[in-house]
């Protein structure tokens, strides 16, 4: 008795201490950003923060509301696209133009909850898997506004990771979409990523990760809002509608999970990736094999000369994207 009441003891006493550290962990101060590197080109980009149409909104199934825009096609499909990481939708709008003006879809363009004029804070969620909930909403809210035709869900950058992460989801999720496109989708943890932070885009907080993971682990979640991200962009490319920092929740909504295969072998065979060959954040050569690795069963396409940021704007990187959205059926 009396060893099994010192086993239990140490035992209280480990968990105790692994409790400590996992909270000195978090505790600690984020790592100092690298000196401000415009990794992506915003100084060449035109400012789409006050896109021609007008932001609308609907209430996802919190009663939260959120943001999107939505362009207009003569055909029945449906492209939602997701945004990359720290903007929002109107970084896109010329891809939507382009998308509707072709008439291969209507476009419709999300803020994802935590970016500008969606949800309650800038950078944060309200639990894991919630982006996939919102998804789902605008979906049924589309259908409710009389939109029938095939679904399309695409992305860019994060939101490239999150279309892996929709399309590897519970049925119900999957039912509602017809197809899939991911533009240079960032993966987390893997080769694909250049230098493990998207080429100096990014700089994660390692320390309180790895603490979040361990009070996870126990069911602790109250710390989930802290920030494990953030975001290297030029202060001269700022309009007060960026979101530089990301908390634990809102960024593992956004990326695949940690069984990441699993996620990608879930991509149908009509499904799409594109990925530049001059992609300063995701490597194509990396990533081609990792969706071989995975069981990938739909296309995969490298765009020669193209960059993260080219690939939503190039004229060939876009028509390849109308061409294939304009090949989902229709019924």
């Amino acid at each position: 008795m009396r060893h099994l009441f010192r086993g239990f003891i140490i035992l209280i006493a480990l968990a105790t201490a692994g409790l400590i550290a996992a909270i000195v962990a978090i505790a600690m101060p984020f790592p100092p950003m690298p000196p401000e590197t415009d990794v992506f080109g915003f100084s060449r980009e035109r400012d789409n923060g006050a896109a021609d149409l007008p932001l609308q909104q609907f209430r996802a199934r919190d009663g939260d509301a959120l943001a999107y825009r939505f362009y207009d096609a003569a055909n029945e499909r449906i492209l939602v696209f997701v945004h990359g990481s720290s903007y929002h939708g109107a970084g896109y709008d010329e891809l939507a133009k382009y998308v509707s003006a072709a008439g291969a879809a209507k476009v419709v363009l999300p803020n994802m909850r935590g970016h500008y004029f969606s949800g309650r804070r800038r950078g944060d969620v309200e639990y894991v898997g919630q982006y996939e909930d919102d998804i789902v909403d605008l979906t049924r809210e589309l259908r409710k506004q009389g939109h029938n035709g095939p679904i399309i869900l695409g992305g860019h950058s994060s939101g490239g990771g999150f279309v892996l992460r929709f399309a590897g989801g519970k049925a119900p999720q999957q039912e509602a979409i017809a197809s899939y496109v991911a533009m240079a989708p960032v993966i987390p943890r893997t080769a694909a990523v250049r230098g493990g932070n998207a080429g100096g885009w990014n700089v994660i907080h390692p320390p309180r990760i790895l603490g979040l993971v361990a009070l996870n682990i126990i069911g602790v979640h109250g710390f989930d809002g802290l920030p494990i991200i953030a975001f290297n962009k030029p202060a001269g490319a700022w309009n007060g509608t960026e979101t530089l920092a990301y908390s634990w929740r809102l960024n593992s909504s956004y990326h695949p999970r940690n069984d990441y295969a699993a996620d990608v072998k879930a991509m149908p065979s009509n499904s799409l990736v594109l990925v530049g060959d001059k992609d300063e954040a995701v490597d194509s050569t990396a990533l081609l094999d990792l969706l071989k690795a995975s069981g990938y069963r739909g296309r995969a396409e490298v765009l020669a000369e193209t960059t993260h940021f080219g690939i939503f704007h190039d004229a060939e990187a876009l028509k390849r994207m109308t061409d294939f959205i304009a090949t989902v059926p229709v019924p």
